[in-house]
């Protein structure tokens, strides 16, 4: 049985080059030649299933989690038992543990898990439009500070996200992406958050999982699968769906997915239209050209999606699953997407694009605690393409592209050294990145002196996870060694080093459901070419001077914390969780842009400026979040705070951050029924420095506090059955800011017109067919 378990890997791996290489050949004209070069090596790329452990924690009578024999997991079973949640509307909803894989790559119980991590369900994602909005109420992000567009969303993570490149990992399937393209015109995702089976944001110091980049933490969002968007009971079937929001933006899906049980296959075909138009804000924020008030933002954004997935189960314990994701919008927009509200004299026109191309080979051998294996091969590219033409025929046209390739290898093992049983994940990633912007203002082509580059990282990992005490003590400890390289082509410019990041971690249960929590990681951001060899007048506040000297950034942070899990508190069948933790970190040499040859004016009358490495940041804050269940209510709550200093200059680097809580509470009346009701409450904050000058003018920052509620409601007329609108029609409506109410982002100044959107009125239909 062994033998032909080997030889059907063999022909398993086999099956994914030849298919891989098709795919590549056929993309040769769009990718290039670095997917063939990629090829072959999924014979080695493999890496580590966690889903497929995720069934190895049960719930025994009482409700508590308990370790039970490693099953055979079916590979889409084990996408579901991921999410370690019932589908919606469910009575037992919230009872089931939740469980996290990003911050391991090894499930754990989100309650024993040594950190901080929140994940954002599909009914969270479902009561917005788009995935950043989602993440507003997750302790540990800010969000908002922004015009309101798909093109142009801030982000924050402990610390960082929009204008912090790549000092947050952003996941769409395993795949990187950079948010801002470079550009700091734009930040998205690019991700469909009707696509999506569930986003894990994991806060804090993360590089021994993902390499460098992970120092405010990592977004990871996995896309659903064919079974995910068939009937109740059904083999084949369409799903569809219907939204419109009265603050200009509707959009609809249709897919179709077939999973036969008598044949080896599945298939999934998704296809997404939007249009969102100019959004309206919660109050007026100024005057146009003719004096008169205004309070919306200029918008036009077009979205089109598409996803094929195709899955072939070669024998029980092996998939192999091909995918293709197509994300643009086309827009009529303003030059900086985020922060100018209104087009001027000429509207800038636009494409922002995704594409994304993985392969990935599971061998999941039922009988075989050494070996849960996944290969994964991927290509991936990135666009914004904008520019103007005026009446007098002058013009700039500017394009920022990214495109990757990648392989991640990788194994999860599971043995035992007497009474101490062992979960080992261990494995390597490569990714090859390729930079590039064109610029040109009146026909002439303006030189970065950054672009093109290239980037290039492997990375090797383990991580151990032992438990001991009849697995009352969990103790984690882990490693990865990065091999990084940068290099500007036009210059043959080239910046390479190494870095070792290590992480240990334990929860200990002293009583049961109550677990005392502690982490100690470290994580890293390399220079990016651009911080190392942009020069000249690339933008019009500098004239930008070139700085080899760059050290990588990196950061040593501890989280201690606890963590309580009571059933049956107040009545049988309730369950209250709750969890707090507290995060003290230092980060060394951060890269940061400052002012140099004080005293000098370049040719284009603008200072000097490069990057430097500053000394030392230092951040500390709390994470809590709790929860109620019983029966059909619920109840939850969150509070986070973030402090992060310059401690050369004792100022709040490189904004303030105000301390947050937010509430939700559900009641489900009846069967097929679901109210709920939300509120997010942003507390003043302390802003240092409390205000800036800008062109002889002093403006202060944001001093006062804000809330935003919102309502929602879910009704199933036939929750287990078919009825005049197919099986599984459910309707949701809602409305997001009921009272119109303002919010500003700390970072802002008081007379920002980023004062938020305005109430919103949604209604969303779904159904299956």
């Amino acid at each position: 049985m062994k033998s032909l378990s080997m030889r059907a890997f063999g022909h398993g791996i086999g099956f994914c080059v030849i298919a891989f290489w098709e795919i590549s050949s056929m993309c040769t004209a769009c990718s290039g030649p670095s997917l063939s070069r990629l090829a072959l090596a999924v014979l080695l790329s493999v890496q580590v299933a966690p889903a497929a452990y995720a069934q190895a924690d049960q719930v025994d009578a009482q409700g508590q989690a308990v370790a039970a024999q490693k099953p055979r997991v079916q590979p889409a079973k084990a996408a579901q038992a991921a999410q370690a949640a019932p589908a919606q509307g469910s009575a037992q909803e919230g009872v089931l543990p939740e469980v996290t894989v990003v911050g391991t790559n090894l499930p754990v119980d989100v309650q024993s898990y040594p950190g901080s991590v929140s994940v954002v369900q599909q009914e969270d994602l479902g009561r917005t439009s788009n995935v950043i909005e989602a993440m507003a109420a997750v302790p540990g992000v800010t969000t908002g500070g922004d015009s309101g567009r798909s093109t142009g969303q801030q982000f924050n993570i402990r610390g960082f996200g929009y204008q912090s490149e790549d000092r947050v990992i952003i996941l769409q399937d395993g795949v990187r992406r950079s948010t801002a393209l470079y550009s700091n015109h734009v930040s998205s995702f690019r991700a469909d958050h009707d696509l999506l089976r569930r986003v894990e944001i994991v806060k804090g110091a993360s590089s021994v999982q993902h390499g460098g980049g992970g120092i405010g933490g990592v977004v990871a969002m996995t896309n659903k699968d064919a079974r995910d968007f068939l009937p109740s009971g059904q083999q084949a079937g369409m799903a569809a769906k219907l939204r419109y929001e009265h603050n200009n933006h509707r959009e609809g899906y249709v897919a179709g997915a077939w999973v036969p049980q008598d044949r080896p296959v599945e298939l999934l075909a998704y296809a997404k239209r939007g249009k969102t138009g100019d959004i309206r804000f919660s109050r007026e924020y100024g005057t146009n050209r003719q004096g008169q008030p205004i309070d919306t933002a200029d918008n036009r954004e077009n979205l089109s999606v598409a996803y094929v997935q195709g899955a072939v189960r070669l024998t029980g314990d092996q998939r192999l699953a091909l995918s293709h994701y197509d994300y643009r919008i086309k827009n009529k927009t303003t030059w900086q997407t985020l922060y100018h509200t209104n087009y001027g004299e000429d509207p800038i026109h636009g494409k922002l694009s995704q594409q994304d191309t993985v392969l990935k080979y599971q061998f999941l051998p039922a009988h075989n605690p050494w070996l849960q294996l996944e290969a994964s091969a991927y290509h991936s590219r990135a666009a914004y393409d904008r520019g103007y033409v005026s009446a007098s025929g002058a013009g700039i046209q500017y394009k920022n592209a990214d495109q990757r390739s990648g392989l991640r290898l990788g194994n999860e093992s599971h043995f035992e050294t007497g009474a101490i049983a062992h979960r080992l994940a261990s494995g390597l990633s490569f990714e090859r990145r390729e930079e590039d912007a064109v610029y040109r203002r009146n026909g002439k082509l303006s030189d970065f002196g950054s672009m093109p580059n290239t980037y290039k990282d492997l990375g090797l990992y383990a991580h151990l996870e032992s438990r001991l005490w009849q697995g009352r003590l969990t103790t984690q400890i882990g490693g990865r060694y990065d091999r990084f390289q940068r290099q500007i082509h036009n210059r043959q410019t080239r910046y390479r080093d190494t870095h070792f990041s290590p992480r240990l971690g334990a929860s200990l249960e002293v009583a049961s459901g109550l677990y005392l929590l502690a982490n100690w990681s470290e994580a890293f951001r390399a220079p990016t070419p651009h911080e190392t060899s942009i020069e000249g007048p690339v933008n019009p506040h500098y004239w930008y001077l070139p700085n080899p000297d760059l050290r990588p950034e990196t950061i040593r942070e501890t989280e201690l914390g606890a963590s309580l899990t009571r059933h049956g508190l107040l009545a049988s069948g309730d369950v209250l969780r709750t969890k707090l933790m507290y995060f003290n970190g230092r980060i060394k040499d951060l890269i940061t842009l400052r002012e140099t040859r004080k005293g000098e004016v370049s040719p284009d009358d603008t200072p000097y400026g490069h990057y430097v490495n500053i000394d030392r940041v230092k951040r500390h804050g709390i994470e809590w979040q709790g929860s109620y269940e019983r029966g059909p209510f619920g109840l939850g709550m969150s509070y986070a705070t973030l402090r992060q200093i310059d401690q050369g200059t004792g100022k709040n680097t490189p904004q303030t951050f105000a301390n947050k809580l937010a509430l939700n509470t559900h009641l489900s009346p009846r069967a097929g029924l679901k109210l709920g009701l939300e509120v997010n409450h942003w507390f003043k904050p302390k802003p240092n420095p409390a205000s800036t000058v800008s062109r002889g003018k002093t403006y202060w920052y944001v001093r006062k506090d804000f809330t935003i509620t919102n309502v929602y409601a879910i009704w199933q007329p036939n929750p287990h059955g078919s009825g005049a609108f197919g099986r599984d029609f459910s309707v949701r409506v809602g409305i997001n800011n009921l009272f119109d109410a303002s919010y500003m982002n700390a970072r802002d100044v008081e007379t920002s017109s980023r004062v938020g959107k305005g109430r919103n009125v949604y209604v969303n239909l779904e159904t299956r067919f």
